[in-house]
This record gives structure tokens, sequence and C-alpha cells, in this order.
């Protein structure tokens, strides 16, 4: 079956290829995966040049995307044609002729691509192909408010001829190599559908979003050199850092206060599409108020807010509460602050029990959880929301109940290693 599209010719370096708009529901019947190739299952593995399909991720990330998001957008797919019978552009300088001079060096790079025969290979993009085909070809089951539009969108497709397998490879690794994913303190910055980014965002912000007359952003402070209080260029503290906390830990911790209001899948992952300006001013509002109370009432905090230059000390490892002047440390404390409001301790009164509890990197209870026997510390969830069940323990001990207590003591046995640990009383 042969193809004709209205395509752009361009090179780079000694590859040529074309740039055409596909619309999704042809792009989705006409392409393939390189191991949908008949001739897949007989190349060696130094022949093959794409990874396995993640499917999980088509079904649960990128199909959900394309039907509930409006402003939904793809960056360019890259087509590799292999095996073609028929593989011509036919420049628009071609046929028309007694074209003014500045418009024929551009017609010469227009006109129209055709292929016949042959196999339409995605050699970057096949989990967007994936999803593709499963949105075009759903039945009623695929519920969405953009599930018959996904077939009539205009992909960009650019088509490279396939020359040996040696530059096929070559150029799909530097496409994956050097294709730097966003990162997710970029994603926070950026997103304007993740409620809980959003909400990040404000507490940083010099006054109140959405025209609220308050709560006041509760995080928006100098470090005392002019800088931001939050950390939001880099993943991680220095150990010199005047900085309070990173974007990263603030965001997850917004994510787990907001579960004290009963708020969760309030990110993109599970919205997909922004929340209401009254979802968003209600989660603001928590979070906001929550922090408000943390920073007043919760000494240490109080103190490092008002004297940052005493963070890179309240941060060292052998400090009495440097656990909670570590991001990692800080979400699995609001893991903990949240576990005791949930049992029923009251905030303010979680924060004074808290006060009365050693939090220092150093001591031997916490090691196991986000603190290796090295010092470094542990980033897994699990660490993080065993140390939080620990921290809840410790501030809200009296409320839980015997099954809870066992549980927590058994898996804090499993962590260390050791059978014969008991919690403190």
């Amino acid at each position: 079956m042969g193809y004709t599209f209205a395509a752009l010719r361009g090179r780079m370096g000694s590859t040529e290829y074309y740039q055409a708009t596909v619309k999704a529901r042809e792009l989705a019947a006409v392409a393939m995966m390189a191991a949908e190739l008949p001739q897949w299952t007989t190349w060696s593995v130094f022949e093959r040049f794409q990874r396995d399909l993640a499917q999980k991720r088509v079904e649960k990330d990128i199909v959900p995307y394309l039907v509930r998001t409006k402003d939904r957008f793809f960056n360019s797919l890259i087509v590799l044609v292999y095996g073609p019978d028929v593989f011509e552009f036919e420049a628009i300088a071609d046929r028309a002729s007694g074209l003014p001079r500045a418009y024929r060096s551009v017609a010469e790079q227009m006109g129209f691509l055709t292929i016949d025969g042959g196999s339409l290979v995605v050699l970057d993009g096949q989990h967007r192909l994936a999803a593709l085909r499963g949105v075009t070809t759903a039945g009623p089951e695929l519920s969405g408010d953009y599930v018959d539009a996904v077939a009539e969108d205009e992909l960009s497709v650019l088509f490279i001829p396939h020359e040996s397998f040696e530059k096929t490879r070559r150029i799909f690794n530097k496409v994956n190599r050097y294709a730097k994913p966003t990162s997710p303190t970029d994603n926070i910055i950026t997103s304007e559908d993740d409620g809980a980014a959003i909400v990040t965002r404000w507490l940083v912000e010099p006054s109140p979003p959405l025209a609220l007359s308050g709560p006041l952003p509760p995080l928006n402070a100098s470090d005392g050199s002019g800088e931001p209080l939050v950390e939001w260029r880099q993943q991680v503290l220095r150990p010199e850092a005047r900085k309070f906390t990173t974007l990263s830990a603030l965001y997850q911790m917004t994510q787990t206060i907001l579960i004290a209001d009963g708020i969760t899948g309030f990110d993109e992952k599970h919205m997909v599409n922004r929340p209401s300006d009254q979802q968003l001013s209600r989660a603001y509002a928590f979070v906001a108020d929550w922090w408000h109370t943390t920073l007043t009432q919760f000494t240490p905090y109080r103190r490092a807010i008002a004297r940052p230059s005493v963070l890179p000390d309240l941060r060292d490892y052998k400090a009495e509460y440097s656990l909670l002047f570590r991001p990692i440390g800080q979400v699995a404390f609001m893991h903990a602050l949240v576990g005791a409001v949930r049992v029923g301790r009251d905030l303010v009164q979680a924060l004074e029990f808290a006060e009365d509890r050693s939090w220092s990197a150093s001591d031997p209870l916490f090691t196991d959880t986000i603190v290796y026997a090295n010092a470094h510390m542990a980033t897994s969830d699990y660490a993080v929301r065993l140390a939080g069940r620990l921290g809840t323990y410790l501030i809200a001990g009296d409320l839980l109940s015997d099954r809870e207590i066992q549980s927590l003591e058994a898996d804090l046995q499993d962590a260390k290693g050791n059978s014969a640990f008991r919690l403190p009383q």
C-alpha cells in the first residue's frame, strides 16, 4: 500500500529526513514497532535496535493523558522507513517553473513524500504509538472527554530511510541518550495540571494565590543572602547550604499534608487535568495553615527560619534535630505528624510532643529506617513511610492500638535485621 505525505526535506549530518503531519488514526494503522517486523525473531541481538515495550506505562500514563486532556501534545515521532519499494520525494520547485528566486530555495525543501511497500517502524515513540492504537481502536470501555477527538489529531512525524543496522542503532541510541528528561523539580515548577505542584509553588510565592486574602505563603522567606529559603535549583542540599528544604521535598510534604484533610490523588498522574480553583483554594489554605502552625509552634523550626545561618549546623549528623533539617527526614516527619493527627492528636499538641523527642540522624533508633549505618540517607518510599510510622509512635504512641504497635515493631525488626529490637516505652 502506498502513501503520499506533504513534507519538508531536511538534513542533519549524513542523515536526510522528511517531516510531515499524519493523523493519529492513520499513523496508528500503518506504523509498527520494531518487534512487530516479521524479520524481528530471526535477527541477532546486534541487529535489534529497540527496547521492550512498557505496556503498564502506556495504559496507566499515556492513554489517560490523551483521552482526558484538551491541551495534549506530543513531540515528533521518528519513523524508520524499512525496505520500501518506493521512497521518493518530489520538491515543489521541480514542478513549478518561474518561481521568484526568494521562493525557489524554500520550494526545493517543500514537496511530497511517496512511500510504497516496506514497513514504517517507529524508532522513537513506540509507547506513544501503542497509546494511539489503544485509543483509536478502543471500545466503549475506554472513557474520557476526548476519546473520539484523538483519532483526528495531527502528529508531527520525521521519516528516515533505513540505510544500515549500524546507522539505525546509532540514531536510536543518540536520540534517547541525549534526550534529557525533565527533572522532578522542573515538573513541579512548570506543571499547570498537577494540583500538588501548583499548591507547592504557591507556598513560596510573595502573596496568596487566586486573589485570596490569606493565609500568606508560609515559606516565602530568604536564606539571609537574598536567595529563597527553599532550594529549587537542585534536588539535594549542600552541607553548607542555608536552605530550609528543597522544592522536591516540599512537594512530597504537600501531598502528605493533604492526606490529613482527606485529599488524596491530587497530582497529575491521578487527576490528569488541572483541579478547579475551588479545589486548589481549599488545598492551598489547608497546607499553608498547617505550615504556619508548624513553623511557629515547633521551636527548632521557628528558630531556624529566624536565623537561616544556623541551618548547616542544625543538619549536622549528631545535632539534636538533624533529621528534621534534612529533606528526606522532613518528609518522614510530615508523615509522622499526619499519622498523629489522624489518630486523634491535635497538631499543636503533636508538635509539643515532638520537641521532647530525639530526632538526631545519629540516634540508633532511626538507623535502617531513613538513615543507614554509614550515616547516608535512604530515599525509598518504604523507608520514608517506616520512619514516619516510627515518628507517629514517638508523638502519639498512646493513641495507637496494640496491633499497630506490634506491626510497627515487627517491621522495624525486619528493617534492622534484629529480632530482639523493641520500641522504646
